[in-house]
């Protein structure tokens, strides 16, 4: 239940563990997360807990009220420490049934480590005090006077000695001689408790002898509070109490302040379990005969007083009626005042605890803690909460609605087709075999004709065509998801003619419209009739071409993919949701496109660049020759000549009838792999041969076919024969260095396939490098003119690629470089010693890899012998079944016998040998079984009963969507796109660390994107192609995301998705007039049309920048912040903007000017929630709430510059502005600036700039009106915002919507082109000289 801070968080680990007993460790936030807590307790069966007393009353008041008996069921024993154990406690623990439950009151400081004596509590309710009993075994205790003198019967000061005392503090020898005493030749610590003891021997807690107290577990010297108050000049003296056990209470004497006052310095000033819960102001406070403070005579506080306003404690809506029922439960007050906080009122953090509980089982459960702390009072937090029901009723209105039109509409899957396709799809693949052995064994060289001329056929008889929108699981997507098997179950028969005619040929019959002299590599293609491309293409490897796309109504769509000429298509992007690109287009590896692509454009990433007029693109000749044809022809041929060798060589072998039938065909299996290993080495390294630096190959070049094209032929068509090795082999490193790849020791690769598709003898990898599960070393990289360069690639020592990196020639990384999943490292990534790159195209992280640990590594290198005996017998095994049970039962025993296993092997670990044997029978059942599952309900099934816990209607491409079964949590309707992985373990620097992760319902996983461990999608997310989810990310509900690592973003709205009318809403916000007013409609429609930023409102539109458009209003909001800016360098400056709207123009700021810290700020927590979410991961940015009308929570002089862009308009107050100068003098710096940018009204009314110089603290350098630019942004923006509000907004909204864009017409307009109010840019400096006249 301790925080890692707390010393006992120390004794409660290691005590655990020295006894062997489980440890079970809440997740953040799950000490105070009451319902998890009960859950945790129930389910874990814990028997015994430990923690501060004043949080156990809390939890035990609550699982008294919710009636949650089975919470402390298995209970055995209590402890509490850290502050007083109350009779109250004790008889509340009584009540709450835990029956055979030990209760322990633990006493002791940290200096004499944690616990110094004990006591067993009677839970009776018979006990009048609760005493903290007598010292543990090894520990001495004194009670002294003032003398050091032993007392007994008296109060006295304890001290305590024996073997847990501690030696010191370190460095600070003056506090230890304070602390540490020596008597009769033993240390003891002086507590600084005063203690009594009873006439049983038990000793009794008084109090403190100093001003240190302890509230609610926290150490807290109460004159550290004083003196912060003390730093307010019209403060002459003060004293701070600590009041029953529960409040810090202040006594102020001072005759010109509030408590407001007070309440906000202490907040900006110390740590919040360190603010009173109630400051006294007195006009003198009590002294006592000799001039000293008398705290006997200090009124105590009086919490109910607050209620005598009778007009201040009647609520005004049903919602505050609710609230004040729940504070006054919660507090223990009768009768709540509305408009005072609960730490005014005497509240306490626990008490919100339990008071957040109750909101949320009686009014809404998307209440969390920060808004019931950042809205204190009942009115505050009603005005809060309101939105959420308001959005709430109308979302369930929406959902009713909508169920009752989809329960005809939706389509579950069907167990009968899927079943009888499955059945299909086995005849179709194994008939032919069993045919051909049977009766035409020389007929086996024309198997592959025949699985690829089914396909060919039923695509034309099943294939459906453009599908705008179908239900998922109808007639149509059965059709495809027929095809899109067939398909992936012929691609190794299809990998032996990529980059040939024969290919293009082949897709032609399919359907699809390609030209001849297309240089196809990929064959992840979902719908190839779909597809059109045109002379000179070239697509590589790995390349995903999703026309089918999920959409997130349980619908889908399949669109064309449109590919012109002489376009390149680098390794690993991703082709999605219609596609139509021009000519001459390069798209870079691991690129993600969707609609159109203009002609001579650079895709890199998520950025398209045109290029410049005098950098024209112009493609070599990309059209093979005949003899280039002949040439791949005759190998193509003989590779399958090889291969038909290998069987005759093998069959001889199998012809031998000394041996049982069984274990002779497992032994071919065997010999055929490593005799296929070595032969596609003799290929690589004496046919293919090196490579040499920078060389570079046209695509129609003798050498290219040579040394690419074939490398790659020669790879995938042995692929099934390297699967032998494994991972993690320790033969790989000697095999590459045959190759003439340069590799030092202790270097570890996950898999070998993708260095030898590269110039091995352009490897270099250093020691101790280490090469995870998906990471592709790319062979070539294209150069502008369409031809491809060969280059050395550098790995520095201890250098780790994690799943699915990739690396194009030319990398250089230096020792213990980190690269993250999904990463492109480039001749361009600039490396140095510890950085950690992660993005496309690789970027530096704010961090650096944490120092190696010289530990043994988790990562297991397997022998060669271990390799081959667990091939063999897990061969052995596979035909003893499928003999024993025929296909049918041969299939059901392997699928029962590997799901057994694979259980077993998720908790238990096992001998390096039969781990391997089940493993490679898994791999088996994945190989065989599991291509024919994919896409089907069986699949989840399988994945069930691997230990999964998968929901209703999920689909999931193949079985390697997900690992680590037994940590999957996924909910119902959810989509996975081929290439997709959630994975709930990580290697980090070798050490495997597991998590679980959790998906909840109707999440869309597209092609190539990674859910790491300890993720949480909290529900309707859509994760874009190569979108990274970090660890331990949470998702919230109905957002998109994108991009490496993974940030939301915004999709544009659609007309035809429904429009909810608010009538209740427009009430509402007739009621509240305030600055938080827009910002409720603004998340209103975002909710609605989940396009946050296409939302340009805010700020009349020009001010609040939009990141992903890159369109006029964009340019002008830009323009905007560049004339703010203008003469001004941000570099290394603290910068603090002010009402920073979204965020956009704050994170727009630090890309561009590097400041070194930028924080940005807002009333509203809501807004404030929101910049987080969309920028959370943009380094040295952080938002903040601040009212800077009232206070900025900064220290003095600690900003370089603050930007106020567009927020004093709405100050409606003098004194509002006078407070908002009087704060930005305060946090600048000496020559510090204030950039404003706002209109001002010539009449006088509203804002003036010389209402910000009437403190005489600032100083105005520059002034320029800008009024003429405002209008000509607006008049631009005019026809996009106009098209907006009429086809997206409600007619009865529209007006508001107008006048807050700013549109011409709108006062706001009409004021500036009048000239009745101008726009002005002006920067104040802030003065460092004092004027001598004044003083």
């Amino acid at each position: 239940m301790a925080r890692c801070s707390f010393d006992i968080h120390l004794f409660e680990i290691i005590g655990s563990l020295m006894v062997g007993a489980g440890l079970v460790m809440l997740h953040p936030g799950g000490t105070i997360d009451y319902d998890y807590l009960s859950l945790v307790l129930d389910i874990k069966q814990v028997s015994y807990m430990d923690g501060v007393p004043s949080a156990m009353y809390t939890f035990f008041s609550f699982v008294q009220l919710e009636e949650k008996k089975d919470a402390c069921k298995y209970l055995r024993c209590l402890t509490g420490g850290g502050e007083s154990f109350s009779v109250k406690l004790a008889t509340l623990v009584g009540n709450n049934h835990v029956q055979n439950c030990t209760v322990i009151n633990c006493y002791g400081p940290a200096e004499a480590t944690v616990n110094s004596t004990c006591h067993i509590v009677d839970i009776s309710g018979k006990a009048q005090n609760i005493s903290i009993g007598r010292p543990s075994p090894n520990y001495q205790c004194l009670i002294l006077n003032e003398f050091l003198q032993n007392i007994c019967i008296n109060e006295g000061e304890l001290f305590v000695g024996g073997v847990g005392v501690f030696a010191g503090y370190l460095g600070r020898d003056d506090l230890t001689a304070k602390a540490l005493i020596e008597i009769d030749d033993q240390l003891f610590y002086r507590t600084g408790d005063l203690i009594r003891m009873d006439d049983n021997g038990l000793l009794h807690y008084q109090g403190r002898k100093d001003h240190q107290v302890k509230l609610h577990g926290q150490r807290i010297e109460l004159g550290e509070i004083e003196r912060c108050l003390l730093n307010i000049t019209s403060i002459s003296a003060c004293v701070v109490m600590k009041w029953n056990d529960d409040y810090l209470v202040a006594y102020v004497e001072s005759c010109d302040i509030h408590e407001e006052q007070l309440r906000e310095h202490c907040q900006s000033h110390l740590p919040p379990h360190m603010v009173p819960s109630i400051f006294i102001i007195l006009d003198k406070l009590p002294l006592n005969p000799n001039g000293k403070i008398d705290r006997k005579l200090l009124p105590p506080p009086d919490f109910s007083s607050s209620t005598d306003n009778i007009d201040g404690n009647v609520a005004h809506t049903t919602l505050e009626k609710q609230l004040q029922d729940i504070f006054s439960e919660a507090f223990h007050i009768e009768s709540p005042r509305i408009e005072i906080s609960f730490g005014q009122l005497g509240g306490t953090s626990l008490g919100a605890i339990l008071a957040l509980t109750l909101i949320r089982q009686k009014v809404s459960n998307k209440v969390h803690i920060g808004l019931l702390f950042t809205n204190p009072s009942i009115r505050q937090l009603a005005i809060a909460i309101e939105p959420f029901l308001i959005l709430n009723q109308s979302q369930e209105t929406v959902f009713t609605a909508n169920q009752s039109v989809e329960t005809h509409a939706r389509f579950s899957p069907s167990f009968v087709i899927e079943s009888v396709g499955i059945a299909l799809l086995v005849c179709q693949w194994f008939l032919p075999i069993m045919v051909i052995h049977r009766w035409c064994p020389f007929l086996f060289p024309v198997l592959p004709a025949f699985h690829l001329l089914f396909y060919a056929i039923c695509s034309h008889l099943l294939s459906p065509r453009n599908i705008n929108d179908d239900n998922v699981f109808s007639c149509n997507y059965y059709q495809w998801w027929f095809l899109d098997r067939l398909w992936n179950n012929n691609t190794f028969w299809l990998q032996h003619i990529l980059g040939t005619p024969l290919y293009n040929y082949y897709l032609c019959l399919c359907g699809a419209r390609i030209s001849l002299n297309t240089h196809i590599y990929t064959t992840i293609i979902d719908a190839p009739w779909l597809l059109e491309i045109d002379d000179g293409s070239w697509i590589a490897t790995e390349t995903y071409l999703n026309c089918l796309y999920f959409n997130d109504d349980n619908t889908f769509k399949l669109s064309p993919i449109r590919i012109g000429s002489n376009c390149s298509i680098g390794t690993r992007s991703v082709l999605f949701d219609g596609v139509d690109m021009q000519n001459n287009i390069i798209v870079q590896p691991m690129s993600s496109i969707t609609g159109f692509v203009a002609s001579k454009t650079i895709v890199d990433g998520e950025e398209h660049k045109s290029l410049p007029s005098d950098i024209p693109i112009v493609q070599s000749n990309r059209s093979l020759s005949i003899w280039h044809k002949i040439y791949q022809i005759v190998v193509v041929i003989s590779i399958i000549c090889i291969h038909c060798t290998l069987l005759i060589i093998v069959y001889k072998v199998y012809s031998a009838r000394q041996i049982p039938l069984l274990f002779s065909i497992a032994f071919c299996w065997t010999l055929w792999s490593i005799i296929g290993c070595f032969i596609s080495l003799l290929l690589l390294k004496f046919i293919v041969g090196p490579c040499t630096t920078g060389e570079i190959y046209p695509i129609a070049s003798r050498l290219y076919l040579q040394k690419i094209w074939l490398r790659q032929l020669v790879v995938s068509s042995f692929h099934h024969a390297w699967l032998l090795l494994g991972g993690y082999n320790y033969l790989y490193p000697y095999i590459l260095r045959w190759l003439g790849a340069h590799i030092e020791e202790n270097v570890k690769l996950a898999e070998i396939g993708t260095f030898l598709s590269c110039p091995t003898n352009l490897l270099k990898l250093e020691m101790g490098v280490t090469a995870f599960g998906g990471v592709l070393i790319v062979p070539t990289e294209l150069t502008l003119l369409g031809d491809h360069r060969v280059d050395q690639i550098i790995l520095g020592s201890h250098t780790n690629l994690a799943n699915g990196c990739s690396i194009l020639p030319g990398s250089y990384l230096a020792s213990e470089t980190m690269i993250g999943n999904l990463t492109r490292i480039s001749r361009e990534t600039k490396s140095k010693y510890r950085e950690v790159f992660m993005g496309v195209p690789a970027r530096t992280m704010p961090f650096q890899m944490p120092p190696r640990l010289e530990i043994q590594d988790e990562i297991e290198i397997i022998p060669f012998w271990h390799t081959c005996l667990s091939h063999y017998v897990s061969k052995c095994l596979l035909l003893s079944i499928y003999s024993f049970g025929g296909l049918v039962g041969g299939s059901t025993i392997h699928t029962i016998l590997v799901c057994s296993l694979n259980r077993c092997l998720s908790y238990k670990k096992r001998h390096q040998i039969v781990e391997q044997i089940i493993g490679r029978m898994s791999q088996d059942y994945e190989q065989f079984i599991c291509p024919f599952l994919g896409n089907t309900q069986w699949l989840i099934r399988l994945f069930r009963a691997y230990g999964a816990h998968i929901g209703e209607n999920t689909i999931m491409h193949d079985i390697s969507s997900i690992t680590d079964y037994h940590l999957m949590s996924i909910g119902d309707n959810v989509r996975l796109n081929a290439g997709t992985q959630i994975q709930g373990h990580s290697f980090e620097q070798r050490i495997l660390k597991l998590a679980p992760v959790s998906i909840d319902s109707s999440c869309v996983l597209m092609s190539g994107s990674i859910v790491m461990a300890g993720c949480k999608l909290m529900g309707n997310n859509r994760i874009y192609p190569g979108t990274l989810i970090m660890k331990n990310d949470q998702l919230p509900l109905n957002t998109h995301w994108k991009g490496i690592p993974a940030r939301s973003c915004t999709v544009k709205a659609k007309l035809s998705q429904p429009t909810i009318v608010h009538d209740d809403l427009v009430k509402y916000q007739q009621g509240y007039e305030t600055t938080n007013k827009f910002f409720l409609w603004n998340e209103r429609i975002a909710s609605i049309y989940t396009n946050v930023n296409e939302l340009q409102f805010m700020n009349y539109g020009y001010a609040d920048m939009d990141e992903y458009i890159d369109d006029h209003t964009g340019y002008y909001s830009r323009k905007l912040y560049e004339q703010v800016l203008a003469n001004v360098t941000l570099t290394d400056q603290n910068v603090l903007e002010i009402n920073c709207g979204r965020g956009a123009g704050a994170a727009w700021c630090v890309h561009t000017h590097k400041s070194h810290s930028y924080i940005g700020t807002d009333p509203s927590q809501d807004v404030i929630n929101l910049c987080q979410r969309l920028y959370s991961t943009t380094p040295r940015l952080s938002f903040v709430v601040a009212d800077a009308t009232k206070h900025l929570p900064f220290e003095n002089e600690s900003i370089d510059i603050i930007l106020c862009i567009e927020a004093t308009h709405a100050f409606d107050e003098p004194i509002a502005i006078t407070q908002f100068a009087n704060e930005v003098t305060r946090v600048l710096r000496p020559n510090g600036y204030l950039l404003w940018c706002d209109f001002c009204y010539i009449n006088g009314s509203g804002t003036s700039v010389y209402d910000l110089i009437a403190n005489d603290e600032l100083i105005i350098e520059e002034k320029i009106n800008i009024t003429r630019n405002v209008l000509h942004a607006l008049d631009i923006q005019n026809k996009s915002r106009t098209d907006f509000i009429q086809r997206y907004i409600q007619p009865e909204e529209q007006e508001h919507f107008r006048r807050f864009a700013g549109l011409p017409g709108t006062q706001v307009y009409e004021d500036m082109s009048q000239e009745r109010s101008q726009y002005w840019r002006v920067v104040f400096r802030k003065k460092t000289t004092i004027d001598v006249s004044t003083i």
